[in-house]
C-alpha cells in the first residue's frame, strides 16, 4: 500500500494534520520538539495499533483529548483508526470494522529504522525475536496463526505454574502437549525462514559492513534433538521453582557473530547501527522479493550516518520499492541526495504542530 493521503488528529501536538499528493519519499523537517517524530508515530499507530515511543494512549493522545485518530488512503485502499485513551481502538478497512490489528498489519508492513538505536543488539533476546517474527508474519501465512495457538497455551501454563506452588506435571500435561505440538511447528517455520533470510543479510551486509564478516545463528530456545516436550517434562521441578516457562520458542534468539567474537563486544557503536540498518533492509528486501512493499518510518537519518551511509541508505530504500517517511534536521542536504538519485520527494515544514507543503 503506498500511501497518497493521510489525516492526523489529536496526537501530540499534532491537532489536524492532511498530507496530500503524498510521494515515494516524504520529508519532514523543522526544530526539535516541533512535531516531526509525531508524524512518523502516528503511521507507527495505524500500522502496528501502538506507538513506538510508549505503551501508554494517554502520553501521546493530545492533552485533554479522548481520543487520537488516523486515516490513510491509497489508491485502492483506505484505512483508519481511533484510539482512545482507555486503550480502546476502532479499525476500518474501507468502511469496514475490522475485528484485529494483525488484519491491518498485513495491508500496511511497515519497518521503523531509527539510526541513534542499538537496542536490537544490545538489549537481550527479546527485540532480535521481535524482529524475526516480524518477517515470520508477513511472509509466512501460517506462522501467527500457529504463534497465536502456542502463546494462548504458554499463558495458560505460565497461569498455573504461578498460581499453584506444587503445580504437578500430571496437571501440565496437556498444556505440555499444546505447547510442544504449536512450538516445534514455529521452530520448523522460522528455521526455513532464517536460512531464506541469511542470503538477504549478505548482500546488504556487503553494501553497509563491506569489510566486516557477520554470521546470523538461529538459537531454538529448546533442545531441538530432544524436542521441546521433552525440555517440558524434563525441566519441570525447574519451570515450579522459576514459576514461569524456561523452554520453548519464547526463548529463541538470533545471534549475530563476527569473525571475531559477539557483535554487542566486538562492533563500535556506529557499526552497530548499520548492522541494525542492513538487518532491516534486507527484511524489506525479502518482502520485495515476495512482491510485497513496505512502509519505512526513517527517524532522524542525518542525526547519526555520515553523508556517504546517508546516499546508500536512500539509494536501497528505493530500489526496494519502500515508501518513506524520515524526518531530519537538515533538509538540504536530503535534498541534495533524493535529487542526485533522481527520486521523487515531498518536502515538508513542521512548525508547532503545523505541517507545510513547500514547493520543491
Amino acid at each position: 500500500m503506498q500511501i497518497t493521503r493521510l489525516n492526523i488528529q489529536r496526537i501530540r501536538n499534532l491537532e489536524m494534520v492532511v498530507l496530500q499528493e503524498l510521494q515515494p519519499f516524504n520529508v519532514f523537517y523543522g526544530e526539535n520538539g516541533s512535531g516531526k517524530t509525531s508524524i512518523l508515530e502516528a503511521i507507527h499507530l495505524l500500522a502496528t495499533g501502538r506507538s513506538f515511543r510508549t505503551h501508554i494512549p494517554k502520553n501521546y493522545i493530545k492533552h485533554q483529548s479522548a481520543d487520537a485518530v488516523v486515516f490513510a488512503q491509497s489508491s485502492h485502499e483506505k484505512i483508519g483508526m481511533q484510539k482512545l485513551s482507555t486503550g480502546e481502538q476502532l479499525i476500518k478497512v474501507n468502511g469496514d470494522a475490522l475485528a484485529t490489528q494483525g488484519q491491518l498489519a498485513k495491508i500496511l508492513p511497515l519497518q521503523h529504522l531509527d539510526p541513534l538505536s542499538t537496542d536490537i543488539i544490545d538489549h537481550g533476546a527479546k527485540p532480535r525475536r521481535q524482529i524475526l517474527d516480524w518477517l515470520m508474519f508477513h511472509v509466512e501465512p501460517d506462522f501467527y496463526p500457529a504463534w497465536q495457538l502456542y502463546n494462548r497455551a504458554l499463558k495458560q501454563r505460565n497461569s498455573l505454574l504461578k498460581s499453584q506452588r506444587n503445580v504437578s506435571i500430571e496437571t501440565l500435561a496437556p498444556w505440555n502437549a499444546l505447547l510442544s505440538q504449536y512450538g516445534e511447528i514455529l521452530h520448523l517455520y522460522r528455521l526455513d525462514i532464517v536460512e531464506q533470510w541469511k542470503g538477504f543479510i549478505q548482500q546488504d551486509l556487503q553494501q553497509l559492513l563491506p569489510n566486516i564478516e557477520i554470521e546470523l545463528e538461529y538459537v531454538p530456545g529448546f533442545h531441538v534433538e530432544q524436542g521441546l516436550l521433552h525440555d517440558l517434562n524434563y525441566y519441570h521441578q525447574k519451570d515450579v521453582e522459576r514459576r514461569y516457562t524456561e523452554y520453548g520458542p519464547h526463548r529463541a534468539d538470533l545471534r549475530l557473530k563476527a569473525a571475531t567474537g559477539d557483535a554487542s563486544v566486538i562492533l563500535s557503536r556506529g557499526q552497530k547501527k548499520l548492522l541494525i540498518l542492513a538487518l532491516k533492509l534486507s527484511q524489506i528486501a525479502m518482502l520485495h522479493a515476495c512482491n510485497k512493499e513496505t512502509v519505512v518510518l526513517l527517524d532522524d537519518v542525518t542525526a547519526e550516518l555520515d553523508l556517504s551511509a546517508q546516499q546508500r541508505l536512500i539509494k536501497r530504500l528505493s530500489q526496494l520499492g519502500s515508501q518513506v517517511f524520515m524526518t531530519t534536521l537538515d533538509h538540504e542536504i536530503v535534498k541534495n541526495h533524493l535529487q542526485d538519485l533522481s527520486i521523487s520527494y515531498r518536502l515538508f515544514r513542521v512548525d508547532q504542530g503545523q505541517v507545510c507543503a513547500e514547493v520543491v
